[in-house]
């Protein structure tokens, strides 16, 4: 029997995982245990640990029965275990993609993190620069077109003509009224 599962009291008397996914998960990382919560109707998915004093000060901070629990079985938390049909491959996608060690160390995980909010951090500030832009020229084209400031091009001779002046009393004596 492999020590990968705990069945500890099991208060909402969730069935063990099956047998061929606690291999795979053996098989992934030997360090790694399911057990059901004392809590909630869901599975903790906990590491075992040696450091026992670093375990009991976390548990007798958080007076949580999980966290009590795991500290008992000498595990520290990893993740939890939600739903029906949970045991497939999608868990260990998810354990793959948060592995520090497997994106190379906790260097170059921090690294490609803070390279990825850096690439977030100028892409929202490029959307507000062109928003900002597109805003701007808008304005700018209604301050003209309300001080008859812009022109019109006839396009059966090719002139410009200047736009009616403003008739609005909030820009009335702002342009130049061209005739003639």
């Amino acid at each position: 029997m492999l020590s990968n599962f705990v069945q500890d009291r099991n208060p909402f008397n969730l069935s063990a995982p099956p047998a061929w996914w606690l291999q795979r998960l053996y098989d992934y990382d030997n360090q790694l245990v399911v057990i059901p919560s004392r809590q909630d109707a869901v599975y903790r998915l906990a590491r075992k640990t040696w450091n026992r004093p670093g375990i009991q000060l976390m548990a007798d901070i958080h007076r949580e029965k999980d966290t009590a629990m795991l500290a008992h079985y000498g595990l520290v938390p990893v993740t939890t275990i939600i739903g029906a049909g949970i045991w497939g491959e999608n868990i260990f996608h998810a354990l793959r993609a948060r592995d520090i060690w497997a994106h190379g160390g906790a260097e170059k995980f921090v690294k490609a993190e803070e390279d990825a909010e850096a690439e977030a951090k100028r892409k929202q500030q490029a959307e507000i620069r062109d928003d900002l832009w597109m805003r701007s020229g808008d304005a700018w084209r209604s301050y003209q077109a309300r001080t008859g400031q812009r022109s019109k091009v006839d396009t059966r001779t090719g002139r410009r003509t200047p736009t009616a002046p403003p008739t609005s009393s909030s820009t009335a004596g702002l342009g130049i009224t061209i005739t003639g």
